[in-house]
């Protein structure tokens, strides 16, 4: 049994605070103890009474000198660190300074000893473009927890009717939310109609872009997915960028299909269960739906069911191999510096 402690600095209901949820699983519990621990804007870290320590929140210059006194102060503890956030769409939206930024990023890493990544397409560019050690990369997907999605019937959708969708999420840019509603406002209310879900500081230039469009229904936040999913023929996500994406992977537990954006981990999900498109642009999104409302969407969504149905289990027990490690007998190395430990091999 090891004692492991989870660092995270933004508590707000969300897929981070969400995946953590995970080390509260029996067959977690029986290999580690876990708790988390809020970090505030502290700029030395303290020891922990910890064999693992995973950090959830995206390094930054102002935090370096955390992370730095994280590592000095913890050098028994093994430091892995899960992220969330920076991807290569990331940085094409956000950075200015890309270079700039890989090298904050190749300094924080070299900080510790594992780095989990939540898609393949995360992993291959921080190996690929940021220059980090492919040794040092793991591929862990996020866990979602709701087991009761598979519970639902799939609704076949009937092309004379409807296409029912729905978006859910925050109401930020980068879910790029306004664009769906401009592309959903192309269409007639017997041909499309959207649900969109959530909330956040988007949530009044949603509803202007939404006044007089009878086919799009903005509702508040609801914190059970299977209230709505139970009413849509299909889940559309046209992120501006998008580590993972667990809205798709909640969406084919649901046995609903899925139209995704072509950025990040999303197109990873689509499988047999859906399509990844371009959706910068609301002319972009009109086109990708148009595409989609043309598929075998019962068939897609129930073969989407089957695909993620083993997810959790792989998982659990890529956690388990990271407890492991902690708890092996070279977790607790003195910690080297990755450049001295170049001059001394």
């Amino acid at each position: 049994m090891i004692n492991v402690v989870h660092l995270l600095d933004d508590f707000a209901f969300g897929g981070v605070t969400r995946a953590l949820t995970l080390f509260d699983h029996r067959e977690l519990t029986e290999h580690a103890r876990s708790r988390t621990v809020a970090i505030g804007k502290d700029l030395l870290a303290e020891n922990f009474d910890a064999d693992l320590l995973v950090t959830h929140m995206p390094p930054c210059w102002s935090r370096l000198g955390f992370l730095f006194s994280l590592r000095v102060r913890n050098r028994d503890a093994r430091l892995v660190h899960v992220e969330h956030s920076y991807t290569e769409g990331f940085v094409r939206e956000r950075v200015q300074a890309p270079r700039r930024f890989h090298a904050l990023v190749r300094l924080a890493y070299s900080l510790y000893d594992e780095i989990v990544c939540v898609s393949q397409a995360q992993r291959n560019w921080l190996a690929r473009t940021v220059g980090i050690p492919g040794n040092k990369l793991r591929v862990i997907h996020p866990w979602c927890g709701r087991e009761e999605l598979f519970a639902l019937p799939n609704v076949p959708w009937a092309p004379e009717r409807p296409l029912r969708l729905v978006a859910y999420g925050r109401f930020a840019s980068e879910k790029n939310f306004t664009q769906l509603v401009r592309a959903v406002s192309l269409f007639a209310p017997g041909e499309i109609i959207l649900q969109l879900i959530g909330d956040g500081p988007e949530l009044t230039a949603l509803r202007k872009a939404a006044v007089g469009k009878l086919n799009i229904h903005i509702r508040g936040r609801i914190d059970s997915p299977a209230e709505f999913l139970q009413d849509c023929d299909a889940v559309i996500v046209p992120s501006r960028y998008e580590a993972f994406g667990l809205v798709a992977t909640e969406a084919r537990m649901a046995a609903r299909p899925i139209l995704v954006a072509d950025v990040d981990g999303l197109p990873e999900q689509t499988g047999s269960a859906g399509i990844a498109r371009p959706m910068r642009t609301a002319a972009e999104i009109a086109a990708a739906i148009c595409d989609f409302r043309k598929l075998p969407l019962h068939d897609m969504g129930r073969a989407g069911r089957r695909e993620v149905a083993g997810l959790h289990d792989t998982i659990l027990a890529s956690w388990k191999e990271v407890f492991a490690d902690a708890g092996s007998e070279t977790a607790g190395k003195l910690f080297v510096p990755e450049g001295e430990a170049r001059q001394a091999a």
